[in-house]
């Protein structure tokens, strides 16, 4: 192994597989990997399928740009790192027994990684509802003026 990592949590190795270890996988898996934690495909494909008709209606979808769309950084950058059970993500390059079976591999950690998938899955479905359209504001009331004498006179008679 080359560049073992440790926890950023405990401290451990990551071969140990400590408790803060939410998912250990070869890079090309990770996406796919986190979305099967945390039982999200259906809301995944709902979210992939909203960004291409997006990005179509703007006239800025191409097949080339949807092969990089979903690098595991770029997919840790949207999602995982604003979630609060989120610990940390780290590269490994780890070997097998031959020397072409090797990869990076991907470490996510958390502070309690069953939570971390639930999370994901909650960010996944709140992306998917829809959208709420802004509440009207409601002005402080310091800045409210004092009704005039014939609007109170009104009020009161209802």
């Amino acid at each position: 192994m080359i560049g073992q990592r440790h926890c950023p949590l405990c401290n451990e190795p990551a071969l140990a597989h400590c408790r803060h270890l939410a998912l250990a996988s070869e890079a090309r898996g990770f996406i796919h990997l986190c979305i099967e934690k945390c039982q999200g495909e259906r809301l995944w494909q709902m979210l992939c399928e909203n960004r291409r008709a997006d990005l179509k209606r703007r006239g800025e979808w191409t097949s080339e740009q949807e092969d990089f769309t979903w690098l595991e950084t770029a997919f840790c950058d949207e999602f995982l790192k604003r979630l609060r059970w989120y610990g940390g993500m780290e590269y490994e390059w780890r070997s097998g027994p031959k020397l072409e079976k090797g990869g990076f591999w991907v470490l996510l950690w958390s502070k309690d990684p069953q939570r971390l998938w639930w999370e994901l899955r909650d960010e996944f479905e709140r992306r998917c509802g829809p959208a709420h359209e802004p509440a009207e504001p409601v002005p402080a009331p310091w800045l409210l003026l004092p009704p005039t004498a014939t609007e109170a006179s009104r009020r009161e008679s209802v």
